[in-house]
This record gives structure tokens, C-alpha cells and sequence, in this order.
């Protein structure tokens, strides 16, 4: 088959959820199929390049993603947009997975696939609904547009892919036309297996975007309650983002510069021996669509500490008090799940086998497959009639 994915990000230039389930998809698929990846040039050189056997497609020199209020910009989502129905549609393809993030390329892909038929595949990794109101706060005009382009995105594709029961759950309480399929997202099993295990010298990990919604702010206030009791307590923050200067003043604002160190972004390999040799994961963002950090840390026998909520994935992950630890939203919560811990090393052992057991279950390999035989269904049943073609009789 010739298989496109479509997102405006790309892994390892930026280094998301989606931007690593679409790597993983298409490294593994293109062992035996020609699969093409079309998004952004976050790389230097020319357009179009090979990576892993991938054919990667730049529109054009990525933007900035991010205004200067920590949020995704509607003019990234319309350019890359606006470029994108003119390119797929000169492309000759047997089936296409589109992420459904940041809403407007599925109108485009809509477009583009209307003309020639072609299949296309709806992949959501998260669902906001009445969320954006949080998330735009005092702009009620643009939150209701935002929903609107949502909730209208929602019956593009021949067929709707959830990462998440949690993101289907969502999606499916709006009524779609169509059902829809649950295939999470993957952990590398063999790559992180192949890194040794370390000494455990961090305690703490947060792993992920510098996003006002990850909170990570209630970290670095769970550590300053923790400080007194664990003055030795070290944890590494491993992301960037918007909100990395602020987290960094909080950090000095509460005199715990000392015990959290923010090691910015940093490759695989990196994060994986920093997992290995810490203690537990700490995730308190306020939304997720899956949590791929949560089963990363899992496979490497760290436990995760997982902030529970009303629009978040996450703690569907975890078995609380089995396989991590669910706590509430406040940094007190956080600081006692942490003493819970730490201070039971038989308990910290237990919950890090039967972490491992859980990350078992999300094998990237088996998912490629079972995203395989979606594309191999729907590619099989031919090109619908594309807009403008008579019907024959």
C-alpha cells in the first residue's frame, strides 16, 4: 500500500503523543509498505527527505506553534491547512491517517479526498468539548468557534481511530455518524529493555511538555512540601515548553532550585536511562488523551504517580496502590503519594513489577498491526466515488 499520515508535527523535531505514535506507525509499516509522512520541514534542507524509510513531506519551513500566551495558533492551523488539500490531492494514495489535532486539516483532508476518492482515517487523540472554555478563558467568542470546528471535524473520515476509552468515551458522547475503533498509543518494548538498568540516584521524573495544562507547577510545590522531611530528594524535569522560565522562578521563588533540575528536551535514549534509575513518575497534568509517559515508565520499572481529573486519560493506566499511585490535584497530595513511596522500598518493588506487567500490554509492534489491518480494510474496499463522477449503474 501507499500509506499516508498526516500531522503538522513530527517526531524527533517535536516530540509529543501524537508525533511518536505516527513515528513508531510509520517506521514499522514501511518495512512493508511505502508509507509517507506529510507535515511541516522542522528539518534543514530540502522539502522532502527519507528518514527510516519514511518519506517525510515538508509544506513549507514549520512556524511557531505557540503565541506568546502558551497556545496553539489558529494561523499555524490554517496555513498548514490551506497547503494541505493542494499537496494531497496531486498525491496518489491507497489510504491516509490524519490526526484530528488541530482540527482544521480534517476539513482539508475532506476537501482533498472528496475529488479523489481516496480513504482516509480520522485518528483522535483527544477531545476537548466544553474544555475550551477552560483553556480560553474570558474568550467565550473563540471557545465557541473552537468547539464548533471540533464538533463538525468529528464526522471527517471513513472510519474514527481513539488512542484512549477515555478519548472514545468523549467523542462518542457528541453522537458521531460512525463507530469507533480504540487503538492506543505504544512503548517501544526492545529499545528500552536494551538499556541497562541504573542506580537509582533521581527519586522523581516529570517527563512531557512545559504546558500551563501538564501543571507541573504542583511538582515543584509538592518537592518545597517534601523538602523538610526528604531534604535529599532530587527530581529531574525532562521536557521544554512555554511555561519552562516560570516553573524555573517558582523553583528559586520556593528554594528548591537545588533539588529539581530541568534538563530540557532530550533524545530517547536520555529519558529512558533517567526513567531507569528513578523512583517514580510524577504526571499531574490536568488533560491527556492517552499518557505515553505513564507505560514509558512502567517498562522501565519506574512507578507513576498520577494526577487524576475530569478530562484526563491518564489514571486509566494505572491500578491504584498495583501498578502507580493516583492522587488528587493539589501538590499535598502529590508530596504524600511521594512519602507513601519512598519510604516503603517492599512496596516500591512490587509496584514496579507489576508496572512492567501493565507496559506489557502496549507493544508498538502489535499495534502497528492492528493499525495495519484497519488501513488494509479500508484501502481493500476500493476509492469511493469521487465528487463530480457519474455513478455507474
Amino acid at each position: 500500500m501507499r500509506i499516508g499520515f498526516v500531522y503538522d508535527a513530527a517526531y524527533p523535531w517535536v516530540n509529543g503523543g501524537a508525533e511518536r505514535r505516527y513515528h513508531e506507525l510509520a517506521k514499522r509499516l514501511a518495512t512493508r509498505h511505502e508509507v509517507h509522512y506529510v507535515t511541516w520541514r522542522h528539518w534543514e534542507g530540502a522539502d522532502d527527505i527519507v528518514r527510516d524509510n519514511v518519506h517525510l513531506h515538508g509544506l513549507g519551513r514549520a512556524p511557531q506553534f505557540y503565541g506568546q500566551d502558551g497556545k496553539r495558533t489558529v494561523a499555524e492551523a490554517v496555513s498548514f491547512s490551506a497547503r494541505l488539500a493542494t499537496f494531497m490531492a496531486r498525491q496518489r494514495w491507497d489510504v491516509i491517517d490524519c490526526s484530528a489535532t488541530p482540527y482544521l486539516p480534517l476539513y482539508a483532508m475532506w476537501i482533498a479526498t472528496r475529488w479523489s476518492g481516496v480513504p482516509f482515517i480520522a485518528t483522535w487523540h483527544e477531545f476537548w468539548g466544553q474544555r475550551w472554555n477552560e483553556y480560553l478563558p474570558g474568550r467565550t467568542t473563540v471557545a465557541k468557534a473552537a468547539m464548533r470546528i471540533e464538533s463538525g471535524s468529528r464526522h471527517f473520515g471513513d472510519a474514527l481511530v481513539a488512542v484512549s476509552e477515555f478519548t472514545a468515551r468523549e467523542l462518542g458522547s457528541t453522537s458521531p455518524s460512525k463507530a469507533i475503533q480504540v487503538v492506543p498509543n505504544g512503548v517501544s518494548l526492545d529499545e528500552i529493555r536494551a538499556v541497562p538498568k541504573q542506580r537509582r540516584n533521581v527519586d522523581l521524573v516529570y517527563l512531557g511538555r512545559l504546558i500551563d495544562e501538564k501543571r507541573v507547577d504542583l511538582l515543584v510545590e509538592a518537592v518545597h512540601r517534601l523538602r523538610p522531611t526528604l531534604p535529599q530528594l532530587r527530581c529531574v524535569v525532562i521536557g521544554d515548553g512555554p511555561e519552562r522560565e516560570a516553573l524555573e522562578r517558582l523553583a528559586r521563588s520556593l528554594g528548591v532550585e537545588e533539588q529539581i533540575e530541568f534538563r530540557g528536551r532530550l533524545d530517547t535514549r536520555e529519558s529512558i536511562v533517567l526513567l531507569k534509575s528513578a523512583t517514580a513518575l510524577v504526571q499531574p497534568s490536568a488533560r491527556e488523551g492517552f499518557g505515553m509517559s505513564i507505560i514509558e515508565a512502567q517498562a522501565c520499572g519506574t512507578v507513576p504517580i498520577v494526577v487524576t481529573g475530569r478530562w484526563t486519560a491518564a489514571a486509566d493506566l494505572v491500578e491504584d496502590g498495583v501498578s502507580g499511585l493516583i492522587c488528587q490535584p493539589t501538590a499535598e497530595s502529590i508530596a504524600d503519594a511521594v512519602m507513601r513511596l519512598i519510604c516503603n522500598p517492599v512496596r516500591q518493588a512490587s509496584m514496579a513489577t507489576a508496572a512492567e506487567r501493565a507496559a506489557a500490554l502496549f507493544d508498538w509492534d502489535e499495534i502497528a498491526d492492528t493499525m495495519e489491518g484497519i488501513y488494509v480494510e479500508h484501502a481493500t474496499k476500493g476509492r469511493r466515488v469521487p465528487l463530480g463522477r457519474p455513478r455507474c449503474s
